[in-house]
């Protein structure tokens, strides 16, 4: 439901009366240029009220099909078609809060892919006919975004008066247009709404206006101080959404208690937000002295002392490093005092310091120890980026730096060296973020903030993919499986002995558990896996039936079970699953590893799962799983406890020295069952392939039995296997 009976027939009242559902008004050519810059050709008017007044205001190109929906509007109330462009304007504060989870999901299913949202954060004028303000909800961004990031990725956030608007690409659409350029919003000179800028993006501060000198910004809660003597800083703290969004929503992905070495940190605006927003360990370098005080004192403001290292130096290459060495020398200076002088044994220092413009290279600083390896990097200096970045080879070729930031001109030629060299040393970066980023006129033309990600070096095969459509992006639900199956992941232990191992409770959802239940394949539709091919010898294990991943044997399942397992292999099969469980067991996978990297330099795997139901007489002996697996999943799929006794054992070999590459099932009678993992509904037994990982079942001799799981293992494609 998204809006009850009662309150449809209040606001159909206001409606009737005239002036009411007017706010869209303003936004004519606002969304235009939305229209023309993302290639847009369907427009929904969510909330269009009885005027439809955006469709007053805009001059809709005759390709652009509109469509206005209000429900409470008669001849606006049938649902809708989703659209590629779905505006939102002054409705959502107007919405019942109780159904406002509703609204917002409906919202999700409606953009296709793109949203633009203005929300009034404050009271209304009018007020309801039972005394409540026509503004049922009356928050400010910090309330609102988190629930908008539950159903959008948020491409932009700006300020309006008494309220903010948001550009939104839904997480549930898998359409791509254009990136959407900067928001032209009509132009208010109003102070700063809930805690936003109000300036256009790129604007100048308004001459002659007195600042104070202090600003308060506040981030989905996180309350910030900044130093704002003069305009500029001011109109700085105003802009901060708008002025590099991209950077904002880069630190936003900063994993908590990581570092971020930030070079060309002026005052500090970006150093604060990051050690604020997510507790990172922040070092900052700023050689100009007035940006160097500013920068402590906004450290000081926000009591960041533990958090913001702040330096007065300049990092470059070393070829200017020993032209200021030179010129040190050659003014009396001493090596074992210049070596002091450029931070070898860093402490914060004061601003006269700073004045001195002092240099050091960044793997220098690394080297001696003044600081550690940094997670992320981000560099804005002002075109010298390239020389910073010169100094850095050692820190670059080290695989914990994970996001570099740098600001570069596409029209200097160094710069344009900046990306072959990042992409030399495995990083990448997306073509239609820089697109986004690049200023499109003025003095900054073609001047824009590259974001480069180090590329993995485990990544899943396409190879599957050639077989099996799979979606190459998981789905909302598929990423909130995921992201709960990787929080399971992360707080579970692993067991070292007699060879690494996980059991994890819990490890899905227990709605989605109770849908892979009801999907799971009926008995006609699986058939022994000797029939498939995955084992050389055809009568064997007769009592084990299987249904493949792949195109041919899916086809023996119903269409909704089919739909159910592709979109469990979108994310089962996905990098960042893979990765988690490689990062978990990477102790015990390193001696393989180290054999199969020393011959291919990059590790490429995918997933290879099956849906497995075991009966009466199944067994298999102690086996360590075949050489080309890396690491192997058991998901226990039972519909109760009953069966706890059927699970996998754990064996230690009777011989300390017997270790064995994989392949052969042996008896049972040279082993020591260590330990069965009962099997249990909801469980997860995982272990890497190593030579000494022997598993296996003991005999079900109990009739009647289906013990169902589903079973994943990550396979090696290099030619190396062990």
């Amino acid at each position: 439901m998204l809006i009850s009976e009662q309150y449809r027939a209040e606001q159909a009242a206001l409606h009737a009366k005239g002036n009411y559902g007017t706010a869209a008004l303003q936004y004519g050519e606002t969304v235009a240029a939305l229209l023309n810059s993302t290639g847009a050709r369907s427009l929904l008017d969510y909330g269009c009220g009885s005027k439809r007044s955006l469709l007053s205001a805009l001059k809709l190109p005759e390709e652009v099909v509109y469509e206005g929906y209000d429900p409470a509007v008669p001849e606006y109330a049938e649902n809708p078609c989703p659209a590629e462009l779905v505006t939102c304007i002054d409705v959502l504060e107007h919405i019942e809060p109780s159904l406002l989870d509703n609204v917002l999901d409906h919202l999700a299913d409606l953009c296709d892919p793109l949203g633009f949202f203005t929300v009034h954060t404050g009271p209304a004028v009018k007020v309801l006919s039972d005394g409540r303000n026509a503004h049922l909800t009356q928050e400010g961004p910090d309330w609102w975004l988190p629930r908008f990031k539950k159903r959008f990725e948020v491409l932009k956030v700006q300020a309006i008066t008494q309220g903010f608007v948001v550009l939104v690409r839904s997480l549930r659409s898998d359409v791509t247009l254009n990136p959407p350029q900067s928001l032209k919003l009509p132009i208010i000179r109003d102070k700063a709404a809930s805690g936003l800028a109000t300036q256009p993006q790129d604007a100048s501060p308004p001459p002659g206006k007195k600042v104070a000198s202090l600003s308060t910004l506040v981030h989905e809660g996180v309350r910030m101080v900044f130093n704002t003597p003069n305009e500029m800083t001011a109109w700085r703290v105003q802009s901060l959404y708008e002025k590099e969004p991209d950077t904002i929503q880069w630190i936003a992905g900063m994993a908590s208690g990581s570092v971020l070495l930030d070079v060309g940190a002026n005052v500090g605006m970006y150093s604060v937000f990051a050690a604020m927003t997510r507790q990172v360990k922040v070092f900052a370098f700023e050689p100009e002295s007035q940006n160097y005080a500013l920068l402590n004192a906004n450290i000081a403001a926000n009591n960041l002392s533990d958090k913001v290292a702040a330096y007065p130096l300049a990092l470059s290459d070393r070829m200017q490093l020993d032209r200021l060495f030179l010129s040190q020398f050659s003014a009396g200076g001493s090596c074992h005092s210049f070596g002091e002088q450029v931070g070898f044994d860093l402490k914060p220092r004061g601003a006269a310091f700073a004045q001195g413009s002092f240099s050091a290279t960044i793997d220098q600083l690394i080297d001696s120890g003044s600081m550690p390896v940094p997670e992320y990097i981000k560099l804005d200096v002002d075109g010298f980026e390239h020389k910073v970045l010169a100094g850095a080879s050692k820190t670059l070729d080290n695989p914990k730096v994970r996001e570099i930031l740098v600001e570069l001109n596409t029209h200097l030629p160094e710069h344009q060296a900046v990306i072959d060299r990042l992409k030399s040393f495995g990083f990448q970066y997306d073509e239609a973020q820089v697109h986004g980023a690049l200023r499109k006129s003025g003095a900054f033309e073609g001047v824009g903030e590259f974001i480069f990600r180090r590329e993995l070096k485990v990544a899943a095969s396409v190879d599957f993919q050639k077989r099996f459509a799979v979606t190459p992006t998981p789905t909302a639900r598929g990423r909130e499986v995921l992201e709960h199956v990787m929080t399971q992941v992360a707080k579970a232990q692993v067991t070292q002995e007699p060879y690494p191992y996980l059991v994890i409770d819990n490890i899905f959802p227990t709605d989605y558990y109770a849908e892979m239940l009801e999907h799971f394949p009926s008995p006609q539709s699986l058939r022994p896996i000797a029939e498939t091919g995955r084992i050389t010898v055809k009568d064997h294990y007769r009592e084990r039936n299987v249904v493949l991943f792949t195109d041919e044997e899916f086809k023996r399942m119903t269409p909704t079970q089919q739909r159910f397992w592709r979109e469990l292999a979108s994310w089962m099969y996905s990098d960042l699953f893979l990765q988690m469980f490689i990062l978990k067991f990477q102790q015990g996978l390193e001696p393989r590893l180290a054999k199969i990297l020393a011959a291919d330099p990059v590790l490429k795997a995918r997933g290879d799962a099956l849906l497995v139901n075991d009966q009466t007489h199944y067994a298999i002996g102690p086996h360590t799983d075949m050489p080309h697996r890396l690491v192997s999943f058991l998901f226990y799929l039972p519909q109760d406890d009953s069966l706890r006794e059927f699970g996998t054992s754990i064996y230690r070999p009777k011989d300390p020295d017997f270790v064995c590459w994989g392949g052969p099932h042996h008896d049972f009678a040279g082993f020591e069952r260590v330990k069965t993992i009962d099997f249990l509904p909801n469980r997860l037994l995982a272990f890497p392939k190593t030579e000494r990982s022997f598993h296996g079942v003991e005999s079900i001799e109990r009739e009647g039995v289906n013990r169902q799981l589903l079973i994943n293992n990550i396979r090696l494609l290099n030619a190396v296997t062990h």
